[in-house]
């Protein structure tokens, strides 16, 4: 059975190597875990708020902007410039994920980057 199972790990990749113990890596990554924050914003208070969030808990929120553009245009495109403002003041992102009838945004701290494929 040692044998088998030291025939895989060596098909594998699995086997250690010898002689490269004092060559170990350790990885600790600077934020332990990132909480994804989802939520509606229903006006321009609740919208600050979770900005807010995203700078101080360093934590990414997907949020549905749909009711507030629902409510009022003007705090919409008020909303659309405070998200520009945080994108080029702190070097967050925001990437828009659906707009069929519903305007949904992810946005992140500047120690998250989002790749766009």
């Amino acid at each position: 059975m040692k044998d088998i199972m030291d025939y895989l790990k060596k098909n594998l990749g699995l086997e250690e190597e010898e002689g490269n113990d004092d060559q170990e890596t350790i990885i600790v990554p600077e934020h332990s875990f990132y909480e994804i924050v989802l939520m509606k914003a229903h006006n321009l208070d609740e919208f600050d708020y979770a900005l807010a969030q995203v700078l101080e808990e360093k934590n990414p929120i997907i949020m549905d902007i749909s009711i507030l553009e629902k409510n009022s245009t003007e705090d919409f495109k008020l909303a659309g410039e405070k998200l520009k403002a945080f994108r080029d003041n702190h070097g967050g992102e925001a990437i828009l994920l659906c707009k069929n009838g519903r305007n949904i945004i992810i946005v992140t701290p500047a120690e998250i980057k989002l790749i766009r494929k």
